[in-house]
Order: C-alpha cells, then sequence, then structure tokens
C-alpha cells in the first residue's frame, strides 16, 4: 500500500533540491506544471504576460513544450524563494497557502487557507479548482482576491532574507507581498514566537486568471524541478 505523503513534506524534499544561483542566472527551479490545447497557447500566453506584468506572478520566466495537440508549460513557483533562502541559510519553513484579499492593491488578509501538514493534496490546486478568486478583477481594479501563501523563519534571519530577497529581484524573481515583523501577524496569520512571517503571491495566478477567461487548463502545483537556463522570458514569448 502506498503510504500518504502530506504537502509539506513533498515541499520540503523539493526545496532541498533548489539550486537556482541567482547571481548566475543558473540551476533548478521548483515549477508548476500546465496543459492547455495548442490551439489556446497564445491567449494563454497573453494573459500569463498580463498577470506578470501586474506583479501577480512569481517570475517571468517560463518553459513550453509540445505534447501532441497539448503545450506543456512549466512557470516558476513561489516556494523557489523558499528553496533559495534555505540554501543560504535560512531554516525557513512553509506554513500553508491561501486566498488574499487585495483592496486598492494592497493584501489585507488571508480569507481561506490551507495548512501543508493537514492536507495530502496541494492547497492551491484545491483553491483555484473552488474558484474563489478574482485575479483578473485585482488587476483591472485594485481590488479582488489572489492567491499566495504563507512562509515562517526565526527572527534572527530577518537580515538575511531580506539580502536574499533583494538579489532574487533583481534576477527576476519578485512576489514578495509582506515580510512581517518579528511575532506580529502577517495578513491575519499569526506566526510562532520569535519569528517572522513571509508571504508571498502564488505562482499559479497566472493560471487562475487564464481559467476566469475561459480557457481550459489542467494544473498541478508545485510539480517538479527544471533548470532556469531551459526558460524563456515571456517577452520573447508573445
Amino acid at each position: 500500500m502506498k503510504p500518504l505523503v502530506f504537502s509539506l513534506s513533498r515541499i520540503e524534499n523539493l526545496m532541498h533540491q533548489v539550486s537556482f544561483d541567482p547571481r548566475r542566472m543558473e540551476g533548478e527551479i521548483i515549477t508548476n506544471t500546465s496543459l492547455v490545447d495548442l490551439k489556446m497557447l497564445d491567449p494563454t500566453l497573453r494573459i500569463f504576460r498580463d498577470v506578470m506584468e501586474s506583479g501577480l506572478a512569481v517570475s517571468p520566466y517560463l518553459k513550453v513544450e509540445t505534447l501532441g495537440t497539448k503545450a506543456k508549460i512549466m512557470s516558476a513557483c513561489s516556494i523557489t524563494i523558499s528553496g533559495v533562502l534555505l540554501k543560504s541559510g535560512v531554516p525557513i519553513r512553509p506554513r500553508g497557502g491561501g486566498v488574499i484579499e487585495v483592496i486598492d492593491r494592497e493584501p489585507v488578509r488571508f480569507t481561506d487557507m490551507l495548512m501543508y501538514w493537514a492536507t495530502t493534496i496541494d492547497p492551491i490546486d484545491v483553491l483555484i479548482s473552488q474558484e474563489l478568486t478574482s485575479v483578473v478583477e485585482m488587476m483591472e481594479t485594485g481590488s479582488g482576491r489572489i492567491l499566495g501563501n504563507l512562509q515562517e523563519a526565526p527572527m534572527i534571519a530577518v537580515e538575511r532574507i531580506e539580502d536574499r530577497l533583494d538579489l532574487l529581484a533583481e534576477a527576476g524573481f519578485s512576489g514578495v507581498l509582506d515580510l512581517g515583523d518579528p511575532n506580529m501577524n502577517v495578513l491575519g496569520v499569526s506566526v510562532e514566537r520569535d519569528h517572522v512571517g513571509l508571504s508571498l503571491v502564488g505562482g499559479t495566478n497566472i493560471v487562475a486568471a487564464a481559467m476566469s477567461r475561459g480557457i481550459r487548463i489542467e494544473t498541478e502545483s508545485i510539480s517538479s524541478l527544471t533548470k532556469i537556463q531551459e526558460m524563456t522570458h515571456i517577452d520573447d514569448l508573445v
């Protein structure tokens, strides 16, 4: 009998395998995988680009392959950021994924959250299937609901976290919604004593936006590792 594997264990295994060096733009990142009809690839990529330009994605890099009548798209997962922090000596731990309410372009609170340690299914996949987001509305009006997640790290590591986040941003990897103060809630969710919370945008916001526009996509979050050298900037694809 195959044992149950909870999301947290699978995520931590992938985090330890991240080898991405943002300075050299080399190594493997964690990616989400999406399948879309080949004839719908171009409109899908255009929507992805709009979401990326709105700051609601992790990275503008994608890997696109053709599988018969389908296009397979690998996109950056926000857990890549956690993996880079971990490899730099920050003992960061993923808490959960959820839906974040945004008002006037400011993230306000998590409205729904599933903890990684309590589920065998990735929370973001569950939340997308429930159609709880309004990513396109957020892009157009500044208010809506987007996908995001929460990480936690000892407060002594704040300076190193900030340094690595700056380095990642220079390499095109962003999506930080909130880095909380020690012992303070992050978007309404409490953190462990003497820790800080880090909230990141969900890498599958691009998928949620495309689905809301009527495009049929099969997606699996936090699915694999992909070399950044094999990925292409969205501007070179659209």
